[in-house]
């Protein structure tokens, strides 16, 4: 009798640890409806709009609220001064929106002579009750220096990332084409037959600059941003994916490269596969960091 209580209060216990950690997770729902400034373009504002719709649904869900980072650029070129507004969510130590379970749904529409765009999103979000991993992570342009740090390019420019994390790691980067609606993974290199790039702890990392690459890196990816002919701007949407644990990428059906059993290296994925897919990652490590990072590419 007494081994039977005793396995019954294990048992219990076990159901009591999984519940807490299902009460993390949850499916949330929100929308967010946000004036469109005269300075901005329509798909800019669908970025904007969607990180605030997606922070109002994890407030709902778990009484907390994410931060936002309001960017404002601002530049002089021969004379002509111009300003770019940006929203991203950075360091959220409050709850994190792990993917989409529908794809978000946006409505454009004019009141009172000014243009609006509501957006409905619907997802699985999970509590955070940590601080995280407080990486820097610095999209460049020119050349490989995180002093020219920023989020606006210009067409043909180079690409590079700055990146250092104050513990050993794995990192993967993705960039989403929004016009394309296919995620790229930039992050390892190609010529690369693992999952993740391995990080070392307080080491300044300049990715896709031959000059700066390490003993291990083999053949680096020199990578060039170009803007769709025929169009002033398009925006797109870089996913850092960073954690101290080791994980892999998802099978893809493009230019899938097979060097395992379990592992398959894709160049691209569609945007619904790739959002399970880092779902299933984020719910199999809660140590897994992800950084998403708005940019611009103009043809002027």
């Amino acid at each position: 009798m007494r081994r039977c209580i005793i396995l019954l209060t294990v048992f219990s216990w076990v159901l009591a640890i999984s519940a807490q950690e299902n009460s993390r997770e949850k499916t949330a729902k929100g929308s967010y409806t946000y004036e469109i400034p005269k300075n901005m373009s329509y798909e800019q504002a669908c970025q904007v709009v969607l990180i605030k719709a997606q922070n109002d649904a994890i407030a709902e869900a778990f009484g907390l609220s994410v931060s936002d980072e309001n960017n404002i650029f601002i530049s002089n070129i021969n004379g002509k001064s111009s300003t770019d507004f940006h929203s991203a969510t950075r360091g959220s130590v409050r709850g994190v929106w792990l993917a989409d379970k529908k794809p978000a749904q946006y409505e454009k529409f004019l009141q009172d002579n000014r243009d609006w765009v509501k957006v409905t999103v619907e997802g699985k979000v999970r509590e955070i009750v940590s601080a995280g991993i407080d990486f820097e992570v610095a999209p460049i342009r020119y050349m490989a220096d995180k002093e020219l740090a920023t989020d606006v390019f210009k067409n043909n420019d180079n690409f590079f990332l700055y990146f250092k994390s104050p513990v050993d790691g794995y990192l993967t980067v993705f960039l989403f084409d929004i016009q394309a609606g296919q995620a790229f993974c930039l992050l390892p290199y190609q010529d690369v037959g693992t999952g993740s790039y391995p990080i070392k702890f307080n080491e300044e990392y300049y990715f896709f600059s031959p000059d700066h690459a390490k003993a291990d890196d083999g053949k680096v990816d020199e990578l060039v941003l170009t803007c769709t002919e025929g169009k002033p701007e398009e925006y797109n949407q870089l996913f850092i994916i960073f954690s101290p644990n080791k994980f892999a990428k998802k099978m893809s059906t493009i230019g899938e490269k097979q060097l395992t059993d379990d592992l398959v290296i894709p160049s691209s994925l569609e945007y619904e596969d790739f959002n399970k897919w880092l779902m299933k990652c984020q719910q199999k490590d809660e140590e897994m960091e992800v950084r998403r990072i708005p940019i611009k590419i103009t043809h002027n």
